[in-house]
């Protein structure tokens, strides 16, 4: 009957929409760059995170020693560590506009354009970077080293906003790109459950769950809305968040219903 070849269907679909939720919920549980295809930018980009955590642990110390002892070779470790921790921030920023260019190429729904504008943002960061080294190695008092230090503080907060607006652009190209999937999945269900009832199977409590599902995505559409407004990357991260949790749940009861009609 025709009614048994429907619930062979939705079986298959089933278990398309567990693998489904199960790829969903692994996308947005781990971090934003914990996927093989960008394991090599994000390990030299953790490594050299670490080795400048380190160097500034280092230097706070040999800062605190010359300032109790004053001595000439507690000067000079202080001007060596100095050195050191500004040559391991330039070198970590630089890695970090090398991680995010590489998480935007391989990112498809961003537009070329914008791949290109932030390739052409990396490339002149990273000539400023350059200079900026040139002048920390160059540098040999800790006068100089920190009008040099400065420099890199003044420049930061433009680094910091392209930066920023770069993971915002990825978030909210992945996140639109999965609920694109859902709300797909979505139709094809209703109409599954319409096919079910055309076949005299009696699927309306499925069809009025499924008011649900349709509710949950509007509201997901809503936090997404507010997301993209946020100005903060921040509160754009906690809006997405909440926008993510209505697609779990969205998931979670298409994944009820099919569980319910097929048994």
């Amino acid at each position: 009957p025709a009614s048994y070849v429907i619930l062979y269907i939705m079986k298959l679909f089933s278990a398309f929409l567990i693998s489904l939720l199960f790829l969903f919920l692994a996308a947005i549980r781990f971090p934003l760059y914990a996927f093989a295809d960008y394991s090599k930018a994000y390990n030299e980009y953790t490594y050299n995170y670490t080795l400048y955590r380190q160097a500034y642990s280092d230097y706070q110390v040999s800062k605190s020693t010359y300032a109790t002892y004053r001595t000439l070779a507690s000067q000079k470790d202080a001007v060596l560590k100095l050195r050191a921790v500004l040559t391991a921030r330039n070198q970590l920023m630089f890695v970090y506009y090398d991680l995010l260019t590489e998480k935007l190429v391989a990112t498809p729904e961003i537009s070329t354009e914008y791949k290109g504008t932030f390739y052409n943002i990396k490339e002149s960061e990273k000539k400023w970077l350059i200079e900026n080294q040139t002048k920390v190695n160059a540098a040999s008092t800790l006068g100089d080293l920190n009008g040099v230090a400065k420099e890199f503080e003044n420049r930061y907060p433009q680094m910091d906003t392209e930066t920023k607006f770069a993971i915002t652009t990825i978030l909210l190209s992945r996140d639109a790109d999965a609920a694109i999937t859902v709300e797909k999945l979505s139709q094809t269900l209703s109409e599954k459950l319409v096919e079910i009832n055309a076949a005299g199977e009696d699927a309306t409590w499925a069809q009025r769950g499924m008011a649900n599902v349709q509710s949950k995505i509007e509201l997901y559409k809503q936090k997404f809305e507010e997301a993209k407004k946020e100005e903060e990357l921040l509160k754009t991260q906690r809006k997405l968040m909440e926008a993510n949790q209505y697609l779990r749940d969205a998931i979670n009861f298409m994944f009820e219903i099919v569980k319910g009609v097929t048994g």
